[in-house]
């Protein structure tokens, strides 16, 4: 829509902005960085342009005292529409633009940016520097993408890098159900069972698919056989209803996991064992594999959300009693100048999921 109306004007809008940015005494309103937003391409000019006019706009902002736009998180998704991850990172460590990046959702979209790209580096440099500055409270669940970037990366230092954050992590705040697979994935593939296991018996939920499947890798490098039987009878004998989802991974199965397995096991004749071998048939005869993805893969698929979270995300924002129904209305009906900031982050919160 910019661009069209823009189209004979274009380049003699960027020569105007320039020149305002070179102006000491100019202003760029609203509109302005709004309308180059749009119209900016995949291209050094342009994004030096719309960091100008950023810093300008900022300063604006802070002289004549009007109202204020929150560009940091959309200046951030052009970068990430455009693929820009080097003018990304320059903007979010310039020191005049700060407090605009200085959103939960502004630090995601870098993240993802990053992760495209495969600039694990630069991840670990802008999260430590964000968890030093802000908190974990503040990463919150943007943590899984440091433990992804990792797993992608897969090098003895990224393990060394995941298991110091998980534990920093996990003394404050626990990290989601993702983050521990990852981080155990990773683990497995440094030949590191152990580790696994220990960050596995920290989640609660055994229905998760690629829980269940680390335990059975894990289990199986340090030949405890006998602890599958468990993990594998809940998923065969519990699991009913109507819908049965794919209970293995089918590279689980070929690698290391019941093929290899069965052949393991009976070399010794024992009533664990047999009672294992029993579970492994039943499993083959049953369609409960996995083979659209593997295990990796499933643990690195892009986060979504589905018609049933989005029901529930809407259901968590109706007030359920008239106590939050009142306070609803007096946050709606307070002034405009109060909680601009809180109501700006929630804006582009929901707009970003």
């Amino acid at each position: 829509m910019f661009r069209n109306q823009f189209m004979t004007i274009e380049n003699t809008f960027r020569e105007k902005m320039k020149e305002i940015c070179r102006d000491n005494e100019g202003i760029i309103y609203t509109e302005d960085l709004k309308a180059m937003i749009h119209l900016a391409q995949a291209e050094g000019n342009d994004m030096q342009l719309v960091e100008s006019m950023l810093e300008k706009y900022i300063h604006n902002v802070e002289e004549k005292k009007y109202g204020r736009y929150v560009f940091g998180p959309i200046i951030m998704r052009m970068f990430y529409y455009l693929n820009q991850p080097q003018y990304a990172l320059n903007a979010f460590q310039n020191e005049s633009l700060k407090e605009s990046f200085d959103y939960r959702t502004a630090f995601r979209i870098l993240m993802c940016l990053f992760y495209r790209n495969d600039m694990f580096a630069q991840m670990r440099e802008i999260y430590d520097e964000v968890l030093e500055r802000k908190g974990i409270d503040f990463i919150g669940s943007s943590s899984v993408l440091i433990y992804a970037a990792c797993l992608k990366e897969n090098t003895p230092e990224s393990l060394e890098y995941a298991l110091r954050h998980w534990k920093l992590q996990f003394d404050k705040l626990m990290p989601s159900v993702r983050c521990c697979t990852l981080v155990s994935m990773l683990a497995l593939k440094h030949k590191k069972p152990e580790i696994a296991l220990d960050i596995l018996s920290t989640v609660k939920v055994d229905r998760v698919l690629s829980v269940r499947a680390l335990k059975i890798m894990a289990y199986t490098h340090l030949g405890r056989y006998v602890q599958i039987i468990p993990v594998m009878k809940y998923a065969l004998e519990q699991e009913v209803g109507v819908f049965r989802p794919h209970l293995f991974f089918a590279d689980v199965v070929r690698k290391i996991g019941l093929c290899e397995l069965e052949e393991k096991i009976k070399e010794t004749d024992t009533e664990e064992n047999r009672q294992l071998l029993k579970l492994i048939e039943q499993a083959k005869k049953q369609d409960i594999i996995q083979t659209s993805c593997t295990l990796e893969e499933f643990l690195l698929r892009p986060m979504t959300m589905t018609n049933r979270t989005k029901q529930q995300f809407q259901d968590d924002r109706r007030p359920r009693n008239r106590y939050q129904f009142t306070n609803r209305q007096r946050f709606n009906n307070s002034e405009p100048n109060q909680n601009v900031e809180r109501q700006n982050t929630r804006s582009e919160l929901r707009s970003f999921l």
